[in-house]
């Protein structure tokens, strides 16, 4: 511990003396982000210097597809799902965790957490009605980590209160608590996250500005945020776009929601999509950017699918949007938003300039040709 101590010591006065010497920018200073936006972050704390953190998320089918390359380059594997049904935790689609031994044989230091969801029978909400409920389903959810091998928890909850019961924006604090105390009793530390939805509306549902103390990162969901607006809109964009429909729309403006809610800048993930979404019946104006449609998106094809069949192709023409950093493809009719290299290495840019934990993908599968994740671990050197 001791020695540990000196090294970091010694580790902090070398780096002073390197800024010192070489004119670098010292962590503790103010740092624009904008690159063009009228946008930044005011950061008067100190950030760690590690490499920020690379996390996917990968379904039950997606473990198998993780190469070894892959593997090496992750720091953070969220495999899921586990289904929350009541108190009872259930594993049962989880049919490749004899992978897990594989991976960390490529890469010992990877964390394979466990992600869960509400399952049939009512989940989270029906496992937290009262304090013994809450207390039960945090020794299985802890049981079911020690008994599996997992290095953690990830806690998808979506949405507490949606239902009209507003007692569930408490219950989800001291579910978080028990969790923590359950975990803490396991040897080693294990790691508690959890995936939350984007804008200052999720800290009226939830009471992450307290309970952020109990958890290691919040996974924060930044794609999807535009979804449901009947005018095309980028749904997982690093920057604001040049418009006032919509805000806290963009990756950067959610870091600084969240961050000024008091969630440290260390303990924040922002995602990643390798999924489109698509808005159809779009007027013919500004490529589709910003046009009417009447009605809200839906899920578009993955990654690999476009990169095949859409982009350039089929009457589709690929656009930039240089304020969001963002790509987007229009044929006339149909508006689809999505990422691609050029904008994961801007949110990658994003994630090293705001100083904050990490970025996550949602979902690995998507990437059949694997390219994406050497990318961002590119970027994010």
């Amino acid at each position: 511990m001791f020695i540990h101590l000196a090294f970091c010591l010694e580790s902090a006065r070398l780096y002073y003396s390197l800024s010192k010497t070489t004119g670098a920018v010292c962590a503790l200073h103010t740092q624009n982000i904008s690159h063009g936006n009228p946008f930044y972050f005011n950061r008067n704390e100190v950030i760690a210097m590690n490499k920020p953190l690379l996390a996917t998320y990968c379904t039950n089918k997606a473990i198998p597809m993780l190469t070894e390359e892959d593997i090496r380059l992750l720091d953070i594997v969220y495999i899921g799902f586990g289904r929350v049904d009541g108190t009872q935790v259930c594993l049962d689609e989880l049919t490749n965790l004899k992978r897990m031994a594989d991976i960390r044989r490529v890469n010992p230091g990877i964390r394979l957490i466990l992600t869960t969801a509400s399952g049939e029978n009512g989940g989270f909400p029906a496992g937290t009605r009262t304090e013994a409920d809450i207390r039960a389903l945090a020794v299985n959810l802890a049981g079911a980590v020690k008994a599996y091998g997992f290095d953690g928890l990830d806690i998808d909850w979506e949405y507490p209160t949606v239902n009209g019961d507003l007692t569930e924006r408490h219950r989800h604090t001291l579910l978080l608590k028990a969790l923590r105390e359950e975990l803490d009793k396991l040897e080693g530390h294990r790691t508690l996250s959890i995936a939350a939805g984007c804008k200052t509306w999720y800290f009226q549902i939830t009471e992450l500005s307290e309970s952020v103390a109990y958890l290691d990162y919040v996974n924060l969901m930044t794609y999807d945020i535009n979804a449901n607006n009947p005018y095309t809109m980028h749904h997982a964009c690093a920057y604001p776009m040049a418009t006032d429909r919509e805000t806290e729309g963009s990756a950067a403006e959610n870091i600084e929601v969240f961050h000024r809610h008091g969630v440290p800048l260390d303990k924040i993930i922002i995602g990643a999509a390798f999924y489109s979404r698509q808005w159809k019946h779009v007027q013919d104006e500004n490529h589709g950017l910003h046009a009417f449609s009447g009605e809200g998106s839906d899920y578009g094809p993955g990654y690999t699918q476009l990169m095949r069949d859409y982009v350039d192709k089929q009457g589709y023409t690929r656009y930039w949007d240089d304020d969001a950093k963002a790509p987007y493809l229009f044929n006339g009719d149909t508006f689809i938003t999505y990422e691609d290299e050029e904008s994961l290495r801007q949110k990658c840019r994003l994630v090293r300039e705001s100083g904050i934990a990490g970025i996550m993908i949602w979902e690995y599968s998507y990437d059949e040709d694997h390219g994406l994740v050497r990318v961002m671990a590119d970027a994010l050197r």
